[in-house]
């Protein structure tokens, strides 16, 4: 799942192929027809900046207003002589404001730090509204992409943790 933050412009790199799959460089920005669905809801035009990289690699740098929708956001992308591209993101709200919440994953048998496991907070069990996402680090600690701890709304919520080698059941945690 790759995030995109909620109510901010978000930038995405694809890379364009045709039938044989052979990257597709030479379409520009102007070249490439990119639509949007917010939730579930029916495509529609993009409104942010199309560019081209190199080499068949693209870039799209939404708008605001293309990530107002917490929740998944779907994206086809067509140019001439390309395969449709298929794109899968999600909106999610970064809290600012909200309570700072360490969380801590270690080896349920050593009792060490878990380094580079993937965590996720949603405030449901079956984890389909998840509001923050981070990756332990070299003392276990669950940190955003930015070093941040969580910042969270007072409330219960459900963590989901992944790891290489390791299983773990879902977690209840109560911030407060």
């Amino acid at each position: 799942m790759y995030v995109w933050t909620l109510d901010q412009q978000n930038r995405i790199l694809f890379v364009m192929i045709d039938a044989l799959g052979a990257e597709v460089a030479g379409l520009g920005g102007g070249g490439l027809t990119l639509e949007l669905s917010k939730s579930g809801g029916a495509f529609t035009g993009s409104a942010g900046t199309k560019a081209e990289v190199s080499d068949g690699w693209y870039s799209y740098l939404s708008t605001a207003g293309e990530a107002d929708t917490i929740g998944p956001l779907a994206i086809t992308v067509n140019g001439a002589g390309c395969v449709q591209q298929n794109l899968e993101y999600v909106v999610l709200q970064r809290v600012s404001q909200g309570i700072e919440f360490t969380y801590t994953l270690t080896d349920s048998v050593t009792g060490l730090p878990l380094n580079g496991a993937r965590i996720q907070f949603a405030t449901d069990a079956a984890m389909s509204n998840i509001v923050w996402v981070g990756v332990t680090d070299a003392f276990g600690v669950a940190r955003d992409e930015d070093t941040n701890l969580p910042h969270l709304d007072a409330g219960t919520y459900y963590v989901r943790s992944r790891l290489s080698g390791y299983q773990f059941t879902i977690d209840t945690e109560v911030v407060s």
